[in-house]
């Protein structure tokens, strides 16, 4: 009856010290080693165990760069540099993240002079064509618009300002009155 004891208590999985209640090795002598109840007979492998481990969660950094990489990759080149700029901020020596917010600035800096760039050249483009109408209020118009494009101090600005002063001289005179605003319309 003793033995019956035993195995009903190790099936319960109830364990003293690791061994049953009188045991010395925590098996009845001339008996197999039973498990208990809630664990398999013969190791397998936990089906838990066997699924690909998650990737640990990146920290803040790693996130951040990730992002700016992201961003980038897509074009969107202020959000990553903020991206880029949130990495450096938590970490100020990391060289990868300066470099990274370097590149940023500089691609931004060269896509807004693309863009100054393209302005002038389709003002330059209306500027010719309301010359060669002889539609001076466009042409006065434009030029003014095209000075806003250059420093004050610079010889392009004050070719500009030259050129306006013959423009007036025309707008005064009412020269080929009849085809201006026509390059222009509301001006």
């Amino acid at each position: 009856m003793k033995h019956l004891t035993v195995v009903l208590v190790l099936a319960a999985g109830i364990w003293v010290g690791g061994q049953a209640p009188g045991q010395t090795d925590g098996m009845p002598p001339g008996s197999a080693q039973p498990q208990p109840a809630s664990a398999p007979a013969t190791p397998q492998a936990n089906p838990a165990s066997t699924a690909p481990a998650r990737p640990a969660e990146p920290d803040a950094f790693t996130r951040a760069m990730q992002l700016g990489y992201a961003y980038a990759a897509r074009g969107d080149l202020q959000t990553a540099l903020i991206n880029f700029r949130r990495a450096l901020a938590l970490r100020p020596t990391n060289p990868l993240a300066q470099e990274a917010v370097r590149n940023m600035e500089f691609y931004i800096a060269e896509q807004r002079e693309a863009v100054r760039r393209g302005e002038i050249a389709a003002l330059q483009s209306r500027l010719n064509t309301a010359v060669a109408q002889r539609d001076w209020a466009c042409a006065a118009a434009t030029v003014d618009q095209l000075t806003t494009y250059f420093p004050a101090d610079s010889l392009d600005r004050a070719r500009l300002v030259a050129y306006r002063g013959e423009l007036t001289g025309f707008l005064n005179e009412r020269t080929d009155i009849e085809t201006w605003s026509t390059v222009c319309p509301g001006v």
